[in-house]
């Protein structure tokens, strides 16, 4: 065998994955080891797959957001864990990339890193026992360090209690805060009802400094730095063996306790002011359309309850086309919320007709430039053509699109991805995709801290809220997104911002101008038993609700309008959604007479009674003119 030959073979049956990748990451070159792993043929994988698609999902996204722009910049990685997709699962290995010379191709070297993966995770799982051992040991040493911990009023409150009855030495407590207007008002207890006890008499705390024993129980003053904030009344234990009450050491919680519920007032102030803060930076008030609806929600971090850099928004991009997208810029507090504030105008300013997201990407990269606090913000924008039901989208970065049809199983959008904003290395041209929505569809984007968890992949987060959607299908929307937001984050183990954005699209309503000499009643009928018929009406309610808007036309051309062609009847028809998630048909019936009411003869006056029968609801404003509402449910969905 020649030395080329060896050479070639030794690369082959090399006992790792070796690569050759193109600038874009396509396979030019893979030996035998890596498609064994993979299960590919050789023809099925060069010149076909990029190394990224043949990864899990979350290795997918960070080759996209963090190991193409640092092959970009730097030419290498080293030791990085990815996750191999194969036949047989998810194969864990170690890779590390080498840009050459020439810049032309990549060289990849993958390591499997099975037994490794075991391994840290029997690690992992041995230090979890060993720092839950020590928690509860620091725990029972550290009563007062709870009280420095503790986030707010009734955190502290609750802090205290459980000292109070663990290593103070309490079988049970009640806590008593100070209020301005109605004196000490019990705030909690651990141990023993609510309503066990009376409050102490003020007299007798507003002087005390330190703990004292009073009709078989401890009263333990927390003196804050001006103000006695409050009092906690505690039984001790009555064991035989029990120790005493340590009065020095309940003096010196109580101050502490007191100390901290200064602390804490002064946290919830501020948070309340944060939060108004961003509740102003996050209103949006949407277009007023019939032909779509949105649902939103903002759940701020569990762990720091501030501003922070995740926000929503929903405008028209131009006419007849809603505009909307949801972002998240790195960091937190005012900085973040301050570049929050600009990426959001800075999408409002840059949209226009005709441009697209991939075109608006492009030019918000050109923003981040000048708004170093908004670098690498992600972004997921749409725009939605509110006549056919149309959306085009583009993501910079930001987790993928849920699309929600009204009949069918959720599915993730995954194309039109690239990388975040101002990102190392951005593409030239960012892509976009489009999705067309039937009547009643929902398209969901959030933040990542909806489905991301320290304690589980990015993928399996994402399967969790699409099967979480599933569940959604006969829910209004806001209930969906309250339905949505609560199974995702049940758990509170995020500490990320979460925003959610939920638009439906109700399809378009028929509308038409009839004149009141009744010369096109039956094109207009016949045009109305069209839409319903397209909108999913049986029979049955077809003819109901063409019949009962017949008459409300022929009422309006004759009475409000006095049969003369000049003047016009507007008739709309649209499908909405009760509360209880079924449809109904709507149709509203306007002319610009006003209303009279009419004693029935046997001649006249009988076209309301007819419609009554025919609709489930009948309503008669007279507000500039006449409108008569008619609304009818339907039956079943569209198929």
């Amino acid at each position: 065998m020649d030395e080329v030959g060896a050479v070639g073979e030794r690369w082959d049956q090399a006992p790792c994955g070796l690569l050759t990748l193109a600038p874009d990451a396509t396979v030019v070159d893979a030996n035998h080891t890596f498609l064994q792993w993979a299960g590919r043929a050789r023809e099925d994988v060069v010149g076909l797959r990029r190394l990224p698609d043949l990864l899990s999902v979350g290795g997918r996204i960070y080759w996209e957001t963090h190991l193409g722009p640092l092959l970009e910049v730097d030419g290498r990685f080293e030791e990085v864990a990815l996750e191999l997709v194969t036949p047989s699962g998810r194969l864990p290995v170690v890779a590390t990339a080498v840009k050459d010379a020439s810049g032309k191709s990549v060289d990849v070297a993958l390591i499997s890193a099975w037994e490794r993966s075991r391994y840290e995770r029997e690690l992992q799982a041995a230090r979890r026992v060993a720092e839950r051992s020590a928690a509860q040991t620091r725990a029972l040493q550290n009563a007062t360090a709870a009280l420095s911990r503790a986030v707010g009023v009734d955190a502290v409150g609750a802090a205290l209690l459980s000292a109070a009855t663990g290593v103070l030495g309490g079988s049970a407590a009640t806590l008593w805060l100070h209020d301005p207007d109605e004196g000490l008002v019990a705030n909690g207890s651990l141990g023993e009802p609510p309503d066990a006890l009376t409050a102490p008499l003020s007299g007798d705390v507003v002087g005390l400094r330190v703990a004292v024993e009073r009709d078989g129980r401890v009263l333990v003053p927390l003196q804050g730095h001006a103000t006695l904030q409050g009092v906690l009344s505690l039984a001790p234990r009555q064991e035989p063996a029990a120790d005493p009450p340590d009065l020095e050491m309940l003096t010196a919680v109580g101050l502490q306790a007191g100390l901290a519920l200064d602390r804490a007032q002064l946290y919830e102030q501020s948070a309340s002011v944060a939060h108004e803060l961003q509740n102003a930076l996050l209103a949006v008030e949407p277009p007023d359309d019939p032909r779509f609806a949105v649902a939103t929600a903002y759940r701020p971090g569990v762990e720091m309850l501030e501003v922070g850099g995740d926000w929503y928004d929903v405008f028209l991009a131009a006419d007849g086309v809603l505009g909307f997208g949801v972002g998240d810029v790195v960091g937190r507090g005012l900085v973040a919320a301050s570049a929050m504030g600009q990426l959001r105008s800075a999408v409002r300013a840059v949209a226009e007709p005709e441009l697209g997201p991939a075109r608006l990407l492009s030019r918000l990269d050109r923003f981040v430039e000048q708004v170093d606090e908004a670098s690498m913000a992600t972004l997921a924008y749409a725009e939605l053509e509110l006549g056919t039901g149309l959306v085009r989208y583009a993501c910079a970065g930001h987790p993928p699109p849920l699309l929600l049809p009204a009949r069918g199983e959720p599915r993730l959008l995954w194309e039109g991805r690239s990388t975040p904003l101002g990102a190392f290395s951005t593409p030239r041209q960012r892509s976009q995709a489009q999705v067309r929505l039937q009547e009643g569809d929902r398209l969901l984007l959030y933040t990542d801290g909806l489905v991301e968890r320290r304690d589980r992949g990015l993928d399996e987060g994402l399967e969790l809220l699409r099967n979480a959607a599933g569940e959604c299908h006969d829910l209004p929307l806001d209930a969906a997104v309250e339905h949505l937001t609560r199974t995702m984050l049940e758990d509170e183990l995020g500490r990320d911002d979460v925003c959610v954005l939920l638009v439906s699209w109700r399809g378009a309503p028929f509308e038409s101008y009839l004149p009141a000499d009744l010369r096109t009643p039956s094109s207009v009928r016949g045009a109305v038993a069209g839409w319903l018929a397209h909108h999913g009406s049986e029979d049955e309610t077809c003819r109901d609700v063409v019949l009962a808007a017949s008459e409300a036309m022929a009422n309006a051309a004759e009475h409000g309008s006095g049969g003369r062609p000049d003047e016009k009847v507007h008739v709309r028809a649209r499908v909405a959604r009760r509360d209880d998630g079924s449809r109904e048909v709507v149709v509203t019936v306007r002319d610009r007479g006003r209303w009279r009411t009419t004693k029935p003869s046997v001649e006249r006056g009988r076209g309301l009674r007819i419609i009554e029968a025919l609709v489930d609801d009948l309503r008669v404003r007279d507000d500039d003119g006449t409108t008569i509402v008619l609304r009818r449910g339907l039956r079943r969905e569209l198929s």
